[in-house]
């Protein structure tokens, strides 16, 4: 018996040989794979509701994920934080790009950044369209082996027309 590719078929018996193998690898299956879909889907919500939109927040922080980060602070965003310099007190405050390069930066010193909320149910499913809403909620940050530091924000946020949540004022409480 000779095969398709044996030495009387020629150069078109290799290929064709070779072609055949192929196809039949590509259909093997792997038992060891995980199972197809994209995996990122399921680490980030829609930010229609205000909990998706915390949620993101702290996916963000804990991946390090600049980019996504920068998606949940409104074009108008304003940071505002307490300055404890001597005979300086009072809040300072910072805007979006100032905020994106510092928690770029934050992220990109760090190997490790463990966000956490506190209870935030009060405004979790919250999702009325063109709608300002303002709340405080607690938090626990973790970087690296260093000591937890936590605190309290305040946040104003709001729906756009994009049906997503996003962060117009954040004030730092710690």
């Amino acid at each position: 018996m000779k095969l398709p590719f044996s030495k009387d078929w020629g150069i078109f018996g290799l290929i064709s040989g070779t072609a055949l193998s192929s196809v039949i690898m590509m259909g093997c299956v792997n038992p060891f794979a995980p199972a197809e879909g994209d995996l990122a889907l399921d680490l980030w919500e829609s930010q229609s509701t205000v909990g998706g939109m915390l949620r993101n927040f702290q996916t963000a922080y804990m991946l390090q994920d600049s980019l996504r980060y920068s998606e949940l602070l409104a074009d108008e965003f304003v940071f505002q934080y307490w300055n404890a310099e001597p005979g300086h007190e009072r809040y300072d405050q910072w805007y979006r790009e100032t905020d994106l390069r510092a928690t770029g930066g934050l992220m990109r010193e760090f190997d490790r950044l463990d966000l956490r909320w506190g209870d935030f149910s009060s405004v979790d499913e919250f999702s009325q369209p063109d709608t300002t809403i303002e709340f405080f909620v607690t938090y626990m940050l973790a970087v690296e082996d260093f000591s937890p530091f936590s605190g309290s924000a305040f946040f104003r946020v709001r729906k756009g027309e994009d049906n997503r949540f996003r962060i117009v004022m954040w004030r730092d409480d710690f």
